[in-house]
């Protein structure tokens, strides 16, 4: 089998699990990665660049959705198939799949319920959209009766799946080189839905229910919250969780902000619908470490300000994450912002430059592009001018952001250090700067 795009995180989940069940494997991508490296390092045959030679002679080449039909790796494919359909396929092999969507949270979601599974001692495995720390990778692989999974709704990838438990944690637009308004978003979450197992179950997040208008599905049981459950905060960052017609349950969870005690709830909930015993769920919670690039404290800049990566690069995430730095810090919270994507920075333009603004000092970085070209969108510069931050300075270089946060900042500050693109490797130069 040979992966194209096998430095994405979930391509680099996909060609370990195709690997461990005894395919003979290897990967092409764009450009160099940290995950592509650590594949190499691995044993796993992947390389930069195009080499069709290699494609033609696999019996399947799995491409993801943004591998036009025109690359020379497809075009030289004796059989192809979608990271979806692929995804799809694995999913099968399984007793039972859980697929965590949602515009947000999914990774975090499903790295607790993973966390919950291993506590429980069940055979599973699972697929995550990040590196979960508690199995230090993004797949966990111990047996076939439950499969976790993340669930993308970009270009309707998730329509692949036909899961036991459909999760949906909240519905936004996010990839408006897809989807054209909200209502089309709402649309391809409903259809999402109606793809789960005869006798299977939605669990729906805080305001999806309403969002979606869904009060029933055929041949399928709605388990939403502020319904059929509820989490109520307590104090030392537990939470109670309310089910319908039982006692309340206290739970703690190590993830910060209120968004991550209702996703610990939402993984409380399924894992009770999986059968796991209370105490069990509740050690798989307390014991949940977190994930790479989600609230990480990666190290401090020579002057002492603590510096925290997280994968935010939407609006609403922003502002989930800036709300728990500005509880942490007695200083200025300083957001050091790399956008994803043209067409995401011209369809969220408003949302980006309001939430963008409440930071302290503000540093723009430029556009990571992905798969697109400037003419795709808006590009950094012009959300950073549009920007009315109390202070604002635009970089090109990450190099030149590391030194002047090191000469301005101080013990009190935060640098928060925003984005899903390359701005891991500014992250990375703190952790190794930060080590004795």
């Amino acid at each position: 089998m040979h992966f194209i795009g096998v430095g994405g995180i979930s391509m680099s989940a996909l060609i370990k699990i195709a690997r461990r069940l005894g395919a003979v494997t290897s990967g092409s991508d764009r450009e160099d990665s940290p995950r592509l490296a650590s594949l190499g390092e691995e044993g796993y045959d992947v390389y930069v660049g195009v080499r069709p030679e290699v494609a033609a002679a696999a019996d399947l080449v799995v491409y993801t959705a943004a591998i036009p039909s025109d690359h020379p790796e497809r075009l030289a494919a004796k059989c192809e198939t979608s990271r979806a359909e692929f995804l799809a396929r694995i999913s099968e092999l399984f007793d039972k799949t859980v697929a965590v969507a949602g515009t947000h949270g999914k990774t975090t979601v499903s790295a607790m319920i993973a966390s919950v599974l291993a506590s429980s001692g069940r055979g599973f495995s699972a697929h995550i959209g990040g590196i979960a720390r508690n199995f230090g990778s993004n797949i966990f692989l111990s047996g076939r009766e439950i499969f976790v999974t993340e669930a993308c709704e970009y270009k309707d990838s998730f329509l692949a799946l036909t899961p036991d438990i459909g999760i949906v944690l909240n519905a936004e637009i996010d990839h408006g080189d897809y989807f054209a308004d909200e209502e089309s978003v709402y649309e391809s979450f409903r259809a999402f839905l109606s793809r789960i197992s005869p006798g299977g179950t939605a669990v729906l997040g805080e305001g999806v229910a309403e969002k979606l208008g869904l009060s029933s599905l055929e041949g399928v049981r709605i388990c939403a919250y502020g319904d059929e459950f509820i989490s109520e905060d307590a104090e030392g960052g537990g939470f109670y969780l309310r089910v319908a017609g039982d006692s309340p349950k206290y739970f703690t969870t190590t993830a910060k902000g209120r968004h991550n005690r209702i996703n610990a709830a939402v993984a409380a909930r399924t894992a009770m619908l999986l059968g796991v015993p209370e105490d069990r769920i509740r050690m798989g919670l307390a014991g949940f470490l977190g994930v790479k690039r989600r609230y990480e404290r990666v190290g401090r800049t020579a002057r002492g300000a603590e510096v925290i990566e997280d994968y935010a690069h939407h609006p609403s995430e922003i502002a989930a994450v800036t709300d728990v730095a500005r509880e942490e810090t007695t200083g200025r919270l300083i957001v050091v912002f790399e956008p994803h994507t043209y067409s995401r920075t011209a369809t969220l333009f408003k949302e980006f430059s309001e939430v963008l603004a409440e930071a302290d000092v503000l540093v723009m970085l430029p556009t990571y592009s992905a798969r697109e070209v400037p003419a795709d969108g808006l590009d950094a510069k012009t959300l950073f001018c549009a920007t009315k931050a109390r202070e604002k300075y635009y970089f090109s270089r990450y190099d030149d952001v590391k030194g002047w946060l090191d000469r301005i900042t101080d013990r009190r500050d935060t640098v928060l250090l925003l984005g899903a693109g390359s701005i891991e490797k500014l992250a990375e130069s703190f952790r190794t700067t930060s080590r004795p």
